[in-house]
């Protein structure tokens, strides 16, 4: 079998327990899962059948194996996810109305580096994804998300996936723009795309954003939609798919894969923006980060 991947991601995974009563301060039942948005992707890339891999470490714990049995039952190569006998595999409680709590300080995935990819064959793959996620676990692992995007020969899509309470958190635009640079589409929610490139409008934003380095720039805009700012300068819009909203988190993750997927798959910028609003709109209304990933 060839070697060559069409998708390699990098980032954390964590094992993930959502309130499904009720708020994280009164929840007295909770889902298990994992949750991690460049390994939501993995799985969405996988079920469409694309050969995928992703590219962590994990604790020598109860968490790591329970992620690693869930990833690889659902096609997600991990030979290149190492486990880390001193640290732990992190973890956060979440409800479905925004509520959120990490235990992933000194976690096993906040100690990657860019030794983590010598061994893979980043430059064979059809393309890579990182998230700014990755860039504010610590300076190591933002020194591994760089040395993939500069390694990488096919596409580069990053999304700057922003996240409060982690170790570069107050510095993520400075952390994350040496991803921006390096990729071909970026791809993220309109108010995190304005913490890297400030503009008067939606498009404002896009145009910024695009001066920094890629050539694409999608914009996820949640009941307003998507719109991307195509290669050839083009603006796009599209209008938000309805949906019964029951928990939204990793729709910006299913969205990213089915863009990904249909770009990989020859479509236009038009096609792969229906194809992210559908996936999108599909892992909103079900509960858990990957329960309806085509």
């Amino acid at each position: 079998m060839s070697e060559r991947f069409d998708v390699l991601a990098l980032g954390e995974t964590m094992l993930s327990l959502i309130a499904a009563d009720g708020p994280l301060t009164t929840a007295g039942t909770f889902h298990a899962t994992h949750g991690g948005a460049e390994s939501n992707a993995c799985v969405a890339l996988a079920r469409a059948g694309l050969r995928v891999a992703w590219i962590s470490r994990l604790g020598d714990d109860h968490a790591g194996t329970r992620i690693r049995d869930a990833l690889d039952h659902e096609g997600v190569n991990l030979r290149w996810v190492a486990t880390d006998p001193a640290r732990p595999t992190g973890l956060m409680f979440r409800d479905r109305a925004g509520g959120l709590a990490y235990l992933r300080a000194g976690s096993a995935a906040s100690q990657l580096d860019a030794t983590d990819l010598d061994d893979v064959p980043v430059e064979d793959a059809r393309a890579v994804l990182v998230t700014g996620i990755t860039a504010m676990l610590g300076p190591g692992p933002q020194r591994a998300a760089i040395a993939m995007l500069d390694r990488a020969r096919g596409i580069r899509m990053v999304d700057p996936n922003l996240r409060s309470g982690l170790w570069g958190s107050d510095r993520a635009a400075e952390l994350i723009h040496p991803l921006v640079e390096r990729c071909d589409i970026l791809i993220g929610g309109e108010h995190e795309l304005r913490v890297l490139a400030d503009g008067a409008d939606a498009e404002g934003i896009a145009r910024a954003c695009a001066a920094l380095g890629p050539s694409e720039v999608v914009l996820k805009r949640g009941a307003d939609g998507l719109a991307a700012l195509g290669p050839d300068g083009a603006w796009l819009e599209l209008a938000a798919i309805p949906v019964t909203e029951h928990d939204p988190v990793g729709a910006g993750d299913a969205c990213n894969a089915a863009y990904l997927a249909a770009r990989l798959d020859g479509s236009d910028v038009a096609g792969a923006l229906k194809a992210g609003a559908v996936a999108g709109a599909a892992a909103a209304g079900v509960l858990g980060d990957t329960g309806s990933a085509p």
